[in-house]
């Protein structure tokens, strides 16, 4: 009995070592480098395909367009200038058809890029079945892609094309045709290989993927022979930290250099913060609350709730500021078409239901909501500023008899809530990842649209945001977007509220500037202090 006994403690015992072996062996070290903290990491890193925002900004460290979205260090300006194309000649005669010739540049694993990979990319973009979120837009400006030899690619353009419009079109990513010496499917949602490129690309990019630590990091390695700027740093780090409070106190000790999800509530603490630099721009989103319309059939008592928020009086503080806040009167930021195009619009969007008390209250009563009760969620990311946010919208639609209760739940609760039961009533939303004319909106409102939460189904809108979104003549889309505007506003599926400066906070880095909803623009220049 005691030898038996004497064998389970040495069986427990080489347990116990082999287990601490095992978990030294598991167990990773944070990889050093600039560190980035998201609450989210990639989804994907194949840009042809749907990605989340995380994997859209890390793209840019992976990949380049024939043309680049670059930000000018002095002016913080967005600007397009050439990348993998070394020229690109427009024929004088039709003015659509472009000439490209594209640079001596290497993919990461050394092989050279041809014209082919240009082709293909298209291809597969425009390919139904991997439903890029890109294909409508390039479809809507791009007739045709076609290789001439290597080096040399056609780009027949719909309608005649001026450079400075053309240039914007031409930042898609290119990826290779070829990818570990076999040629890719232009259908990326089948094969073994297809999706092995997701998680594991090669590119072009100022930065290689060097590893992915699913549920922690990704880690990424300079790359040395990048045909632009050499990156100052030798790598980076792209960490999920989920807990924004988390996020400011590793920020406060130095072991995070970046923070890209910020809290408007913030600024004022973060600005104490000694060696904190805060980078602000206005990005390309917006703030709302999604109506569930199962709930609230009727468009008039939508329409009682927009007439009903004082949209400045909201969170005192920072929607009644002068600056760093539009407010939104319909489907668009209402400054659009004065940042886009104010040569030939200087003027805000109209504001079709405009803050009317009397007239919301009238509405409420037809539309059935007066004296009605409803939930308005918001996710636990947007913090106090969601909560403060909230309560403002809830005292307000009290003044039209709506009682409103404010939830708040945890980020995934809420996604299941929103996107997959959408067994909500009322969310408070924040939309981003846009571009700057806002051409991927229709999935929120098109009957069956992939972002549409609301239940919102309407043939008129179908039609017009059918012709939005092939129009390319700068006077004809400025008339359908106010027509867009006005039916959307009519069939209210939200209540719009406002776009917000956006700050992003830095520290033990140097270089770091950020003008746009693209953090890793200028990422090149990005070196840690001395």
């Amino acid at each position: 009995m005691k030898n038996k006994k004497s064998l389970i403690a040495v069986i427990v015992v080489a347990a116990l070592v082999a287990a601490s072996v095992v978990g030294v062996i598991i167990w990773k070290s944070q990889p050093k480098g600039m560190v980035v903290a998201v609450s989210t990491l990639p989804d994907s890193l194949n840009p042809v395909l749907e990605q989340n925002t995380s994997a859209l900004n890390a793209d840019e460290l992976i990949f380049d367009g024939l043309t680049n979205f670059e930000v000018d260090e002095v002016s913080g300006v967005l600007y397009t200038e050439l990348a993998l194309a070394e020229s690109i000649e427009q024929n004088q005669k039709d003015k659509k058809t472009y000439t490209v010739t594209l640079r001596d540049v290497n993919w990461h694993d050394d092989t050279p890029v041809i014209a082919d990979d240009v082709v293909y990319s298209f291809n597969a973009y425009t390919l139904e079945e991997n439903n890029s979120p890109k294909r409508d837009y390039l479809l809507s400006f791009i007739s045709s892609v076609k290789a001439i030899d290597d080096k040399t690619v056609e780009i027949v353009f719909k309608n005649p094309m001026p450079e400075f419009r053309a240039y914007p079109v031409l930042t898609f990513k290119i990826i290779p045709s070829t990818y570990q010496g076999q040629e890719m499917d232009v259908n990326m949602r089948n094969g073994e290989l297809e999706r092995k490129f997701a998680t594991a690309p090669i590119g072009t990019g100022p930065f290689k993927l060097e590893s992915w630590e699913i549920g922690k990091w990704l880690t990424f390695k300079g790359n040395g022979l990048y045909f632009k700027t050499v990156p100052q740093a030798d790598s980076l780090v792209i960490k999920r930290v989920i807990d924004p409070i988390v996020r400011m106190n590793e920020l406060r000790k130095g072991r995070i250099n970046v923070i890209l999800e910020t809290n408007p509530m913030d600024r004022a603490a973060v600005s104490k913060i000694p060696k904190v630099d805060i980078n602000s721009y206005m990005p390309y989103a917006f703030y709302d609350v999604a109506i569930n319309t199962e709930l609230f059939p009727k468009a008039e008592g939508r329409q009682a709730m927009a007439m009903a928020l004082n949209k400045a009086q909201l969170v005192p503080g920072i929607t009644d500021r002068n600056n760093g806040v539009i407010l939104n009167y319909g489907p668009f930021p209402s400054n659009m078409f004065q940042v886009n195009i104010s040569e030939y619009v200087n003027e805000p969007l109209p504001d079709v239901l405009p803050f009317d008390i009397k007239q919301a209250k009238a509405l409420a009563k037809k539309g059935n909501i007066s004296g009605q009760n409803a939930i308005l969620i918001y996710p636990d990311s947007m913090g106090d500023f969601g909560k403060q946010m909230a309560e403002g919208i809830a005292s307000q639609l009290a003044e039209i008899g709506l009682n409103v209760e404010v939830k708040r739940t945890g980020d995934q609760v809420f996604k299941r809530m929103v996107y997959k039961e959408k067994s909500y009533e009322l969310a408070l939303m924040y939309h981003e990842g846009f571009d700057n004319v806002y051409s991927t909106i229709g999935n929120m409102y098109r009957t069956n649209g992939e972002e549409n939460i609301t239940g919102i189904s309407d043939k008129t809108l179908n039609t017009l945001l059918d012709k939005w979104e092939k129009e390319v003549e700068t006077e004809k889309w400025v008339d359908l977007t106010l027509k867009l505007n006005q039916r959307v506003c009519e069939l209210s599926p939200y209540l719009y509220l406002c776009s917000l400066q956006k700050d992003v906070y830095s520290r033990g880095l140097s270089n770091v500037l950020i003008a746009t909803d693209n953090p890793f623009l200028s990422v090149e220049e990005w070196k840690f202090k001395e």
